[in-house]
């Protein structure tokens, strides 16, 4: 297997643009979207032409203090009973943030380091990150014009603005020293969820955060920390000050300042009202975001803590979620660990029956060889046997092990790749006659069989990423293999469409598709006509008549600019020029920015027809003069067409825009 070094990259702590690529945007949108060419336009347009600096400065960076923006709202699947709202900020809204990042940086690291009882929390401003060391498995698929390659020697970008200090994932808590010591010190875990907390936070308690209640209400106009934190949130999110915008970065920086007061009022009340109870005696305290964790001896100190907690945040108008309060002894070992054990148990098994370990002569580096599957439909059906066994011993669905399960499928993928490349070198080469097609065909087929069991954004990365890795060694190498796996793969993917849990995921029109999104764009991967793209997009429902920007931009991409597929373009193009022409604010709705900037800068559409809706925004965008001329408007679509905003048009490399994706999932 590869070797598990890092390599150490360093930042330019003076770029203030960096922010968005690191805090303004979800993680959870489709792989082509990214906010990549978005940073490099803003660094690039004191370079460009006036047209273009109108048009960037009217829209993005113009700012008269006051004036709002309004997110794309979209739905996502939760679990199998409930979504989750996220929102893609206006491009406007994200440079709002860069700046107020660039004032306060010091300031927000200072508020969100208060919380006595936090585990994830920003501690300075990044200067370097860390990334596996061996690169030379992905540079060697890599395109030679990469155009994120000067964004980042090592094609890819940091997970966050801030470095952090605790932990980065929560499960590493639960596998920490930290964790062991507190089971060790005390035998009860009182486990707590805060309700909808993103959903409820009110803006003006980051002013009571970062002072007292009762100053912030008599100095409400005072431009402080806290009052410009709260106003630029507002100004992102419809001016609204109930909730804030969740997927963001800067959101979960936002409510951890405000849990950090929470944390602080907690302690400081249970120590005034029962000073026999101590911190770090009597009970300890850890806090994930919004999820609490208590440790006691005595369960009536635990509920003691609960309570304080209670009412602390019921100052900030948050309040703690009974449904999932969890009480527990020790050992303190969930029905979610009892399940990953069980099922590393059964992947360890397998593993040893598939692959062969080989040390590599001169670096002692260990690589991964495939063994011949003999007995294929009986070792895949004795796995998910297996793993529904340990789903019901457990008493848990799907849903606990099917992301862990194409995650250890990716890994998979990974190390026999990498190992392939080791070991196709050597003089006598351990590689021939080894059926790798077979195993990327049998990591495959597990990996989409729980997928449609529970589909998911991250399951959806890591399984793209699992397909492009395989399908780009065996095109090198293998083309009848490729060939083998694009037909079963597509197969696969169409046989998604119509499981039950998809159908489920379609028929409710309010929620976007990301995962199947996320599917499509990597097959194409395997190139070829587009067809069986398309089939899968009218079996998906993509093209129905309440299709969203990242359907559109989704579908664009896998249309291309063939020929058979005119009308098809035609159609999207309506869809744009409908939703971006109802649009009165162009520099307000960030949904409408979006289309209009990406769709400017695609070759796949007509470049007279982008011209005349560029010339029928450019009032709307609030440029100046208020007209462009048609010689004007096709010079500017040339110029945007030489950089792309959100969507990369042509020449991705599919392999880093996944791994970059994968990179920046802070919490998932």
């Amino acid at each position: 297997m590869p070797s598990k070094r890092k390599s150490r990259v360093n930042l330019n702590r003076g770029d203030k643009w960096r922010v968005v690529l690191t805090d303004t945007s979800p993680f959870e949108v489709p792989i082509i979207v990214s906010n990549d060419g978005f940073y490099k336009n803003l660094h690039a347009v004191a370079k460009k032409s006036a047209h273009f600096q109108e048009l960037v400065g009217a829209l993005l960076l113009k700012d008269d203090g006051k004036s709002y923006t309004v997110p794309l709202r979209y739905n996502i699947v939760k679990d199998s009973r409930s979504v989750r709202t996220l929102s893609l900020l206006h491009p406007r809204g994200q440079v709002l943030l860069a700046d107020f990042y660039q004032k306060y940086e010091e300031l927000i690291c200072e508020y969100s380091g208060r919380g006595p009882f936090s585990i994830r929390a920003p501690k300075k401003v990044g200067s370097s990150f860390f990334v596996p060391s061996p690169v030379q498995d992905k540079n060697q698929y890599k395109n030679a014009t990469v155009d994120t390659a000067e964004l980042d020697k090592l094609v890819r970008n940091p997970a966050s603005y801030f470095a952090y200090s605790g932990f980065e994932r929560l499960y590493k808590f639960f596998a920490s020293n930290d964790h062991i010591r507190l089971e060790k010190k005390f035998r009860y875990q009182l486990s707590l969820d805060i309700s909808k907390c993103f959903d409820s936070v009110y803006t003006h308690s980051m002013a009571w955060a970062t002072k007292s209640k009762e100053e912030a209400k008599e100095n409400t106009p005072a431009l402080s920390f806290g009052n410009r934190f709260d106003k630029v949130m507002q100004r992102l999110n419809h001016n609204e000050t109930s909730g804030i915008c969740i997927g963001p970065e800067a959101s979960r920086i936002f409510a951890e300042i405000i849990l950090a007061k929470v944390d602080q009022n907690a302690r400081r009340s249970l120590e005034a009202k029962s000073p026999s109870v101590r911190d770090g005696v009597d009970y300890e305290c850890r806090r994930y975001v919004d999820n609490y964790y208590v440790f006691s001896n005595d369960p009536a100190i635990a509920e003691q803590v609960e309570h304080e907690l209670s009412i602390a945040l019921r100052e900030y108008n948050l309040h703690l979620n009974t449904g999932k309060r969890e009480f527990d002894k020790r050992p303190f070992y969930s029905k979610k660990s009892l399940v990953t054990d069980e099922i590393n148990k059964s992947l360890g098994a397998h593993w040893e029956k598939l692959f062969e370990t080989v040390t590599l002569p001169a670096s002692g580096k260990r690589a991964l060889l495939p063994k011949y599957i003999y007995k294929y439909r009986s070792l895949f059906g004795k796995f998910t046997r297996e793993v529904k066994a340990a789903c019901f011993s457990s008493e848990l669905g799907y849903d606990a092990v099917a992301n862990y399960v194409i995650g250890a499928v990716r890994r998979k993928v990974i190390d026999i790749a990498d190992g392939y490349i080791d070991l196709v070198a050597l003089e006598e080469s351990p590689v021939v006659g080894r059926d790798y097609r077979q195993m990327y065909f049998f990591l495959l087929d597990v990996g989409f069989y729980f997928f449609a069991l529970h589909p998911t954004v991250a399951s959806s990365l890591r399984l793209s990423h699992a397909i492009v890795r395989a399908a780009q060694q065996l095109q090198e190498h293998d083309p009848e293999g490729f060939d083998i796996l694009k037909e079963a793969s597509l197969r696969w993917a169409s046989q998604l469409a119509k499981a039950p849990s998809f159908e489920g995921l379609f028929s409710k029109n309010s929620v976007i598709p990301i995962e199947i999104l996320n599917i499509l764009v990597s097959l194409r991967q395997f190139g070829g006509d587009g067809q069986l793209e398309h089939e899968l997009i009218s079996l998906a429902k993509l093209d129905r008549k309440s299709q969203g920007y990242f359907e559109l931009v989704v579908q664009l991409f896998i249309y291309g600019d063939r020929p058979e597929f005119a009308n098809q373009r035609n159609e999207i193009w309506d869809f744009i020029c409908k939703r971006v022409s109802s649009e009165k604010h162009l520099n307000r709705d960030s949904e409408a920015v979006h289309l209009l900037l990406d769709s400017l800068a695609c070759p796949y559409l007509d470049k007279a027809k982008r011209a005349v809706l560029l010339r029928a925004s450019w009032d709307r965008i609030g440029a100046k003069p208020s007209s462009i001329t048609v010689a004007e408007s096709e010079a500017l679509v040339d110029e945007i067409q030489q950089q792309h905003w959100f969507v990369r048009w042509d020449g991705i490399d599919l392999l880093n825009m996944i791994e970059k994706k994968e990179l920046s999932s802070v919490y998932a």
